[in-house]
């Protein structure tokens, strides 16, 4: 794809999210420009159709996205699906495949049995002509044709699968996409993470993306399903899942937020925070060799007891803790993060982990901590009605106000440092930075505030830098979506302090946007969030020239 075709794509990509459209169907537009099977085309299609007259900078959407809703309905069904009559067929179908569900290569349950169910779940069916060509743009025509002439005259060899029953139940709700080429027995099976709240559970456990296959045709002497089923399937993954999600949105508009948040908590967390403070003084008097084999030990239980965390270095543990570790080389990471919840919990009011106990041998340092009630916030992103996204930029303004506050007592021969004063521990910086075997990934401290943006110079821009003399305040450093906790569609905490430290004021807005790749509905909320603390668009536009250009190795 030519760098001039990519451009006219995005530009279409941003007038959508740019449009003032009720979320979220910017984010349903949006997938029919980016799940269509050929994006220039509907970009084209879009421009066209949605042009206003003397505006090039903005797009009529309404009637465009009110066909689409309309057309996306026809493929959404809550019927259950049905396996064919025939019980010989059933049996071939169960040995062609197998005996194992061709989505996620499980074998029989007697919870969740294995099923023959039809490839389809929506069946067949003809749309207006109004809609025929909108389906025509998204799908293609050769795709268009197959489901309009041929779909439904197929074999039940042809149109059917052995799946689990819970994936069946999936398939129409658009949680599984499927990658495959024309006439391969191989394709992919990817999760989708649209709405990730309430993923049913064989979803939650199948991988990211899992390579499959059905037979050679040849030694099973049974036809293949036909995967032009699997390539319409993967185009509705996304516009379905959205269509929930807004379902899901329009039902909590009646409803009303759970009274009370993290500040009415103070008085139980200030009680807890007690008892907490004098068992871990009592346990810090036992030798670091002896806590160490304890953590050890109890790492390998919580991994048996919850599974894995998804961060490596994490690992919930019984009694409500959470314990993580390092090699020697990033020691100073949660050693960081030790003082910084420390240096929290004293100055404000923000629900952070209350930090047990540090200790480290000559291979690895650990961390133990307290849980935080919630989730990450990218597990119910998607789902926040308008209500409790405005609940959340509240909240965040509230916690970055108090964060901000925090006065800086370290150091004071630096003005850009970590939480005890050390060097920065940030991979926005090191990457950019010249290799140096005895700081690592570890970076300064910085003397003054043009110290540290000349280290974030790159060679490809020798003289481009942000302008100096913004307020050095502290900052988290990774607001992502996993160290956002909510609970109850609320605010319930703050946890992965290892970056933080004292930087200039802008730089919790553009690592936002340094770290978030996918979901854009976050970088816009703290958008929201930033606004009482000022504008910093430029600094973000000064970063993303930076992060447009290779980084030295």
């Amino acid at each position: 794809m030519t760098t001039s075709t990519t451009d006219e794509i995005e530009r279409v990509l941003r007038l959508i999210r740019c449009a003032d459209i009720a979320y979220p169907g910017s984010e349903l537009l949006a997938s029919f420009l980016m799940d269509s099977a050929d994006r220039l085309q509907t970009a084209r299609y879009i421009l066209q159709r949605c042009a206003v007259v003397g505006d090039s900078d903005s797009l009529d959407l309404a009637a465009l996205l009110a066909d689409w809703k309309r057309l996306i309905a026809f493929f959404i069904t809550d019927r259950p699906a049905h396996p064919p009559s025939d019980k010989a067929v059933i049996a071939a179908i169960s040995k062609r495949d197998g005996g194992k569900c061709c989505i996620t290569g499980l074998a029989n349950s007697f919870w969740d049995p294995l099923v023959v169910v039809p490839l389809l779940p929506f069946g067949t069916f003809h749309v207006d002509k109004e809609l025929h060509e909108m389906l025509g743009i998204f799908i293609g025509t050769d795709l268009l044709e197959w489901f309009s002439s041929k779909a439904a005259n197929q074999n039940p060899y042809q149109s059917h699968w052995l799946v689990r029953r819970s994936a069946a139940a999936a398939i129409p709700q658009g949680f599984f996409r499927f990658k495959c080429e024309n006439q391969s027995v191989e394709y992919a099976v990817i999760t989708t993470t649209i709405g990730d709240l309430n993923r049913p559970s064989i979803v939650a456990q199948a991988p990211f993306i899992e390579f499959r296959g059905f037979s050679d045709p040849s030694s099973s002497h049974v036809e293949n399903p036909d995967t032009s089923a699997l390539q319409l399937l993967n185009h509705f993954s996304a516009p379905i899942r959205w269509t929930l999600v807004s379902r899901e949105i329009a039902q909590k508009k009646s409803q009303t937020l759970p009274i009370g948040n993290w500040q009415t908590a103070s008085l139980w967390r200030s009680l807890a925070d007690r008892g907490a403070t004098v068992m871990s003084m009592a346990w810090r008097l036992l030798p670091a060799f002896v806590r160490i084999r304890a953590y050890r030990g109890l790492a390998f239980l919580g991994f048996r007891m919850y599974g894995g965390s998804g961060s490596g270095d994490v690992q919930r543990i019984p009694f409500g803790m959470y314990l993580k570790a390092c090699f020697k080389r990033n020691f100073g990471s949660l050693e960081n993060e030790y003082a910084a919840l420390q240096l929290v919990r004293r100055h404000t009011s923000i629900p952070v982990p209350h930090a047990l106990d540090f200790v480290s041998d000559s291979k690895k340092s650990w961390l133990l901590m307290t849980k935080v009630p919630g989730m990450g916030l990218w597990t119910c992103i998607d789902g926040l009605s308008h209500s409790e996204e405005r609940a959340l930029v509240h909240d965040l303004q509230e916690a970055l106000s108090q964060l901000r506050a925090i006065p800086k007592q370290v150091a004071p021969e630096y003005a850009i440092t970590n939480a005890i004063g050390k060097a920065c521990y940030d991979g926005r910086i090191s990457v950019c930075a010249p290799d140096d075997p005895e700081q690592g990934e570890f970076v300064g401290p910085f003397v003054d505030e043009a110290a540290f943006h000349n280290r974030l110079r790159i060679r490809a821009l020798p003289n481009f830098s942000q302008r100096n003399g913004h307020r050095i305040l502290f900052t988290h450093g990774d607001l992502n979506m996993r160290n956002v906790l909510m609970h109850n569609g609320r605010f319930s905490g703050i946890v992965d302090f290892e970056m933080s430290g004292w930087y200039p004021e802008y730089w919790e807005y553009t690592k936002v946007h340094f770290v978030t790749k996918l979901r854009q509905r976050w970088p816009r909320i703290m958008g929201k969030v930033m606004e009482p603390f000022g504008n910093f668009e430029k600094e973000l536009e000064i970063e993303r020239e930076f992060w447009d250009h290779p980084f030295p190795s």
